[in-house]
């Protein structure tokens, strides 16, 4: 199975993008991108990536509570990083160089919401995977204000939705 992230915002200190698989598709939150890793304030490097389904010694206790299950995807062999995850969050502070995912993008400010409900979307369609689980990551980043009038297709038809991703 095939994730594609693909980063299209710089807003304040996050990149939008948006994340599909298949049908789905659900806005992502992330650090800013650079070329030079800060610590829990770096994007990691595009690139392709394996995942892996398994247990987070920091976020399963928690989300298991909340009935997110135990799984929380790990996004593994990334150079200079390390426990990078796809996991629920609203804003850059909830990443430390992780991937957020979310159902709405206020698209005045670099925040997500829905992000328990897109969480558990993206669990369902990954639960469904037939072997190995990569995720494609691509930059084609500019300013929401340079963009808009041409946004890519998929951030276009979530927009177009009044924001909502398309359910899977």
């Amino acid at each position: 199975m095939e994730i594609t992230l693909r980063r299209h915002f710089a807003v304040d200190e996050a990149t939008i993008g948006t994340m599909t698989i298949g049908d789905f598709t659900c806005f992502t939150l992330e650090d800013v991108i650079r070329t030079e890793k800060v610590k829990s304030k770096t994007a990691i490097f595009a690139g392709t990536y394996p995942v892996i389904l398994c247990e987070s010694p920091r976020f399963s206790d928690s989300y298991e509570k909340k009935g997110l299950g135990r799984i929380v995807p790990l996004v593994d062999k990334v150079p200079q990083f390390s426990g990078v995850r796809i996991h629920v969050g609203n804003k850059a502070e909830h990443t430390d160089g992780c991937i957020l995912v979310g159902d709405t993008w206020d698209k005045k400010s670099a925040f997500i919401g829905g992000s328990t409900s897109a969480f558990k979307r993206l669990m369902k369609v990954l639960g469904t995977a037939k072997g190995g689980i990569r995720i494609l990551i691509s930059n084609d980043v500019g300013s929401p204000k340079d963009k808009m009038g041409h946004p890519p297709l998929p951030l276009f038809y979530m927009m177009r939705g009044g924001g909502m991703c398309v359910p899977a």
